[in-house]
């Protein structure tokens, strides 16, 4: 069985050094600029403009804030003098700095959702003009519904295989597009992504909060997939991100219609490898959760654990973690690796460049290997 290391190399470079988080989420952004989910020199002026000025948390917003609403009225220049492309490009780029502009507020900030319904509404105003490559979706789920997209390579229809990417404890469904999910369509391949509990839409206005047994919501989404004429469902795959870590191989462990798994950042228990591990993230989980206090949120994660649930996997398993990723715990990751049983596991583990959480430093390289990784193995 492939083991995780250990290792004391690391080789980043920070954009804002004094500020250890607001320098790991700016590398997150940057990371998206090769997919055009950000501008390197948009960015980059938006960081000068905050400067050192890391005790004030309102700057961060302001500035980030207005770099979105400027790439914004951008787009809607561009869009009246027909230059469509450019105006798609532009749109996708501000609901990733309105992401970016509430990710330190307070979860009861009204700012958040403020940038939200701005964020998202402009990534559907791209989708608009994306010629049909990407389609806005609707999953039935007990009285609601969760609200997704499926992006595709071309607008044919043809039938393909498909990726079912889930994402962590702080990603817009949009922002998965750029955080690897568009590279699946380059493969031949359709990605989804949905706002399942505990993330985007789903907990932000229908209160639907995260839950351990992960299966069902996306037992929904599979439902769903299986009226889209473009969708060979013998072919599925699920990858998860970040806190999706723990989502994918839990349902896949009870859903017999996947055939491949990634876990972007392996994990085995969330409260002992997530919650305690990283504490800036904690309001974050006791909001995702419906949880009032730490007291709930550590009794409703305790239940987040693939104990007894990793060994049942018997399909192929791929798991992806840095050697110095501050927000979860590589322990957890070498846990569920020593308990996989399936004969087929691939292990990547990134020292130096892609150390970080989600090797954000290292996008390029990560994403690709994940995406050909699920290539490998669905369209053989």
């Amino acid at each position: 069985m492939p083991s995780i290391p250990d290792t004391d190399a690391l080789s980043v470079i920070e954009l804002f050094p004094q500020h250890e988080d607001w320098s790991l989420q700016t590398m997150r952004l940057l990371a998206q600029v090769a997919v055009g989910g950000a501008d390197l020199f948009e960015c980059a002026r938006t960081a000068a403009r905050i400067g050192d000025r890391t005790t004030d948390g309102e700057i961060w917003q302001a500035e980030w804030d207005r770099t979105a609403r400027e790439t914004a009225a951008f787009a809607e220049r561009e869009l009246e003098a027909g230059h469509r492309h450019t105006a798609m490009k532009a749109f996708f780029r501000s609901c990733s700095y309105f992401r970016h502009s509430e990710f330190f507020l307070a979860t009861a900030d009204p700012r958040r959702e403020a940038a939200y319904r701005a964020g998202t509404g402009n990534f559907g105003r791209a989708v608009e003009l994306s010629g049909g490559v990407i389609e806005r979706i609707h999953v039935p789920f007990e009285d609601i519904t969760m609200d997704g997209y499926v992006m595709r390579p071309d607008a044919s229809g043809e039938r393909r295989p498909t990726v079912l990417f889930l994402g962590g404890a702080d990603s817009w469904a949009e922002e998965l597009i750029f955080l690897g999910g568009n590279q699946f369509p380059e493969r031949g391949m359709n990605v989804v992504v949905v706002d399942t509990p505990g993330r985007g839409s789903s907990l932000r206005f229908k209160k639907l909060y995260s839950r351990p047994d992960y299966e069902v919501p996306v037992a929904a989404v599979l439902d769903h997939l299986e009226t889209r004429p473009d969708v060979d469902m013998s072919r599925l795959g699920l990858a998860g991100v970040s806190f999706g870590g723990y989502y994918a191989p839990r349902a896949a462990a009870f859903e017999p219609r996947v055939r491949a798994v990634a876990a972007w950042c392996g994990t085995w228990s969330i409260l002992r490898d997530f919650y305690e591990f990283y504490p800036p993230l904690q309001q974050q989980l006791q909001w995702l959760t419906g949880s009032a206090d730490d007291a709930e949120a550590r009794a409703k994660l305790a239940k987040f654990t693939l104990d007894g649930v990793a060994e049942t996997l018997q399909i192929p398993v791929y798991v992806m973690h840095g050697t110095k990723d501050i927000i979860m715990d590589i322990k957890g990751a070498r846990q569920f690796v020593e308990a996989l049983t399936t004969p087929d596991v691939t292990v990547d583990v990134y020292d130096g460049a892609g150390a970080l959480h989600c090797s954000y430093d290292h996008l390029a390289v990560a994403v690709a290997r994940l995406a050909d990784w699920f290539r490998d193995r669905l369209t053989a």
